[in-house]
């Protein structure tokens, strides 16, 4: 959630120096060239193998030499690097090639393997498909998805073709790709993005993964004493604000809109300067585009950077900036930048979020659109200009944020662990037995995959709920920062509102008002409609945000508190709703059993939550329906949270924390759509969905004499127990 949201199982990275490892014989397999450093793809190959000799161990590396150079054998530093060639006369007869010759250079090098490092799935399949290199246990870095980046590129290069070609292209590395993925042992992800992209394209389950964020080298990467020398030494102007962007010159990149950017900063901030490094085949296009928008003079094209001058690019930086519309799975000269010291304004795509919105939401544009872009830079550049003293505050947090979290001594060490755990052929964690919530039964992991995540089951009252649980820091981090974006809690659409408004006439039938406590008041509508009714609400959230936007929507008191954890006193209170709080939560029992301690005898308890097995049964279907359903979020539309709990599982979970349930029934529907209608007639079947839904909720109700719910939510009304006849 956030920077850890629970798709992928964080490694265990320690904060101090610790002992080494055992030694481990790794072959680490790459489709990129491990002697020529032009991208972030062999950084992270070259750093992650490099570092891991380092300490110990006994590293080589098989490698793809580049386009026209013989293939090489030689030693660099700790570490072998062997080269294979490929042909690169068609398209067919590259992919070919690369995975034969992989597998013929990988040959002599396995039998002193332990463990495999791949990096890319055409050496990867090659080597994997190898009758050794099956045996071998392997983890597999997912740098970013082999069939997208193909596409991102057709008709850039010769090999990256359009029309039926092109697509062909794309399946061919899809299916090489998911095959290569199927047979590692352990996939490494640098971000959450890249988990959720596994998901969707491949079916990967989050516990598979391991999630090991890149580093920036702390020592290369550092904030320069001083940065007026550097720009000195670099030739760049003293006096005016420099941005800075180091990009493969490819169209998902989004350089085109960066420019049209600074044609408005250009008009309205002359001094400003934007140094665009990198190559790649759409320079001559960008460079001309430049020349169309007067920008000669506001923009410096400066080529290929080598690797060894990129800090002091960035040291001399005001502002790096990072359009991308595209594919971003990490982010490394995001924090490169922030290790030197240079704050990062970056468009929200991929896993950018994941590393600036902990430090700064601000940093994350607010739209990627060349205006908003324009505007967001100029408020950045004022700041500068108008507090020195915020900006070099600033920058002192970009190098802190990069050293607490993106070191490459942190990242390796995750590696290190990773790797020798595959060697031993440790378990994953969490596999051991787990009591049901709702009635203490077992609950064994079942097949039920939701959006990456394994859920158990509990074979007796039928609950589920994830089979790893993220911690509360998580929690807390996904109601502060992601869930406000997803559900701005200042607005409610219509049919949420039509939903409270019946939950609360169905209260008023059994209790005449008096003090309500909303626990997860989101935006406060609910104890806004409370107060109409004649209650008098109290609210409180987990997020800061919630709390001041329910407190301006229905003036009522609302406090940040945990669910299970209320600040009230015994017996205080009338009523206590849960609405939608259940299924978030990761001890529904104690919050009821808390709600009961708050409630005074006699008390009503509101529970509503999504329908588990409504959601489960439809989730389990669309999930196997493909990668284009997932891709387009369908099977995301069934909701399963935390826990998932159907009628009988919700009534004995309230029962068991204290309560005796006056009544279970259908809600309302009020989950929103996956996104805004596109067109009239798609907002109509919305629309008539959601009215067959109800009807037919409503029809096997009445059918069963209410004991099957078959509607998408449930709502159970509950009165406190006697303290004797509990």
């Amino acid at each position: 959630m956030d920077a850890d949201d629970g798709r992928a199982v964080a490694a265990r990275v320690p904060r101090s120096r610790r002992k080494l490892e055992p030694r481990v014989r790794v072959l680490a397999v790459s489709d990129v060239s491990a002697l020529a450093l032009e991208g972030g793809a062999e950084r992270v190959l070259w750093e992650a193998s490099s570092r891991l000799a380092a300490r110990g161990h006994d590293v080589r590396i098989l490698s793809r030499a580049p386009a026209d150079v013989p293939p090489r054998r030689l030693r660099r530093g700790r570490i072998d690097v062997v080269e294979f060639a490929s042909s690169r006369r068609s398209l067919l007869g590259f992919l070919r090639g690369a995975v034969q010759e992989a597998r013929r250079a990988a040959a002599p090098l396995l039998a002193e393997t332990d463990v495999l490092h791949l990096h890319q799935p055409l050496s990867g399949y090659g080597v994997l498909t190898s009758a050794r290199g099956r045996r071998l246990p392997s983890l597999y870095t997912f740098h970013s998805p082999a069939p997208l980046e193909y596409r991102s590129r057709r008709r850039m290069t010769a090999h990256h073709l359009g029309g039926a070609a092109g697509l062909a292209g794309t399946l061919t590395l899809w299916a090489i790709e998911r095959a290569c993925l199927r047979r590692a042992t352990r996939i490494h992800v640098l971000s959450d993005f890249s988990a959720a992209l596994l998901w969707k394209l491949y079916r990967i389950p989050a516990e598979r993964l391991v999630k090991i964020p890149g580093g920036a080298d702390l020592a290369r990467f550092r904030p320069a004493g001083d940065r007026r020398h550097v720009r000195v030494e670099l030739g760049l102007p003293l006096d005016r604000p420099l941005l800075f962007t180091v990009r493969n010159l490819e169209a998902r990149m989004g350089l085109d809109t960066l420019l049209a950017a600074m044609a408005i900063i250009a008009r309205r901030m002359p001094e400003a300067h934007l140094l665009i490094g990198g190559a790649g085949s759409l320079r001559p296009a960008l460079e001309a585009r430049v020349d169309a928008l007067g920008l000669d003079k506001h923009v410096t094209f400066l080529g290929f950077v080598p690797d060894a001058e990129l800090p002091r690019y960035y040291q001399a930086a005001d502002l790096f900036v990072l359009p991308t519309r595209a594919l971003e799975g990490f982010g490394l000269v995001t924090v490169e930048a922030l290790a030197c010291g240079t704050p990062v304004l970056g468009t929200r795509v991929g896993a950018t979020p994941e590393l600036l919105e902990p430090l700064d939401p601000s940093l994350v544009f607010g739209a990627a659109d060349a205006e908003t872009m324009a505007a967001e830079l100029l408020a950045f550049l004022a700041r500068q200009r108008r507090d020195p003293f915020g900006a070099a505050a600033l920058r002192a947090a970009c190098r802190r944020h990069a050293e607490t979290r993106y070191g490459w001594e942190h990242a390796v060490s995750g590696l290190e662990r990773t790797l020798g755990e595959l060697v031993a052929r440790g378990a994953p964690a969490g596999a051991g037995p787990v009591a049901c919530e709702a009635c203490g039964a077992p609950m064994p992991v079942s097949a039920l995959l939701y959006d990456g995540r394994r859920y158990r089951r509990c074979a007796s009252c039928r609950a589920r709920r994830v089979a790893t649980l993220p911690s509360d820091a998580e929690l807390l981090r996904e109601y502060e920062a992601r869930y406000p974006r997803r559900f701005p809690p200042g607005l409610i659409e219509p049919p949420r509102r039509e939903m409270m408004q019946s939950l609360l006439e169905r209260a008023g039938r059994r209790a005449g008002g008096g003090r309500l406590l909303d626990v997860g008041c989101g935006g406060g509508h609910f104890m806004a409609a409370a107060v109409a009714c004649g209650w008098r609400p109290i609210g409180t959230d987990l997020s800061r945000e919630a709390c001041t936007a329910a407190r301006r929507t229905a003036g009522v008191p609302v406090t940040q508190a945990d669910a299970d954890a209320l600040p009230f006193r015994t017996g205080a209170l009338d009523a206590v709703a849960l609405v939608n709080v259940l299924d978030h939560t990761t001890r529904p029992l104690a919050v009821v059993r808390e709600a009961a301690r708050v409630l005074r005898p006699g008390g009503l308890l509101i529970v509503r939550v999504p329908n588990g097995a409504f959601h489960a049964a439809w989730a389990g279907l669309l999930g196997r329906l493909g990668p284009l359903v997932r891709w387009r979020g369908w099977d995301a539309y069934p909701i399963l949270h935390v826990f998932a709990f159907g009628p009988a599982a919700l009534r004995r979970l309230v029962e068991r924390g204290g309560f005796e349930v006056l009544e279970t029934t259908n809600s309302a529907l009020a989950s929103p759509a996956p996104g805004p209608a596109r067109t009239a007639l798609a907002a109509l079947a919305r629309a008539a969905v959601r009215r067959l839904t109800r009807g037919a909720a409503a029809l096997v109700a009445a059918v069963s004499g209410g004991r099957w719910l078959a509607g998408p939510s449930i709502e159970v009304y509950a009165r406190r127990r006697d303290e004797a006849r509990r």
